[in-house]
């Protein structure tokens, strides 16, 4: 609507420009020397006007040529920028995903990833986890309890809290024979917050009183007499302890709340070891390993 409004302003001088006009054209004369010019005043304003025009563009071209050289270089550097951050973007695309995967080295990258736009920071946050995880699940990074040790102190206190962060560093703990310590750790924990895997892991404790440890895994199966992990770990203790029939009964009760843990197909295969009835226990751990395939590939397909 403005436009339209100034539109018919600039008609309604012309139109009165050209009634002047036409009354009374006027004339311009020009002498130099014996030259002499006359024209009609309009036409000296518009070839003024033109002139103006002519004289602003042809300034407006010359700047622009004297420009550019430099847009030439900028868009040159531009470009190797962007083939610069392009191979930096590869090149952490391809330290990530790489197989073996490097934790220390991705742990290094992750705040290189803060301001890149293909990862987000769910994605990053995840990875971070993952790292952890794996270099507290992984032997050949927590080799001395020094190092395992150092790893734990670098996690954030939110991550010291992850329960499957801590079943990692309580494994490792049992793998360098800090028993007592992840005794420890392991119900105090349960006290807090009751997960399963912990549950399981706290069976493969060698405790320096294992009735006590016996005792205190019975009951919690008072409270939780369902739970999968629990009747595994129980397994695990009946059997240490050649209770035969209850590891038997523990186990087969926790493959029916949980036939997709290979855990306790190895559990039970280790009993029929024990028992002497290797063709049964070779059954058994030919389905531990359908399972741990099984379950590898599903893990695997949920990272990636």
């Amino acid at each position: 609507m403005y436009r339209f409004f100034i539109f018919l302003l600039v008609l309604a001088l012309a139109v009165w420009i050209g009634v002047k006009i036409t009354f009374d054209p006027g004339y311009v004369l020009v002498t130099w020397h014996q030259f002499s010019l006359e024209m009609p005043l309009w036409l000296l304003i518009l070839i003024l006007i033109v002139g103006f025009i002519l004289i602003y563009y042809l300034i407006r071209f010359f700047k622009y040529l004297l420009t550019l050289p430099k847009q030439w270089h900028e868009s040159l550097n531009k470009r190797r920028l962007q083939k610069t951050i392009a191979f930096e973007d590869q090149h952490l695309f391809s330290s990530i995903y790489q197989k073996p995967q490097n934790w220390h080295h991705i742990l290094e990258i992750l705040p290189q990833l803060e301001n890149k736009t293909w990862i987000s920071k769910v994605q990053i946050q995840k990875l971070r986890q993952e790292s952890y995880e794996g270099l507290l699940s992984e032997e050949k990074y927590t080799y001395n309890l020094s190092t395992l040790e150092e790893i734990w102190s670098n996690l954030s206190p939110k991550l010291k809290k992850d329960p499957l962060l801590l079943n990692f560093y309580i494994q490792a703990l049992i793998r360098l024979h800090e028993d007592t310590k992840a005794e420890l750790l392991i119900i105090k924990q349960l006290k807090k917050q009751w997960f399963g895997p912990l549950v399981s892991t706290y069976s493969l404790i060698k405790s320096t009183n294992p009735t006590r440890q016996f005792a205190i895994a019975e009951k919690w199966l008072k409270k939780h007499p369902d739970d999968s992990y629990l009747l595994l770990s129980l397994g695990r203790l009946c059997r240490q302890r050649k209770l035969w029939g209850k590891a038997k009964d523990y186990l087969e009760k926790s493959l029916i709340y949980d036939s997709s843990n290979p855990e306790i197909y190895l559990e039970l295969g280790k009993l029929f070891e024990n028992l002497e009835e290797p063709l049964q226990a070779l059954v058994w751990f030919k389905k531990g390993l359908i399972r741990n395939y099984a379950h590898s590939n599903w893990a695997f397909g949920k990272i990636y």
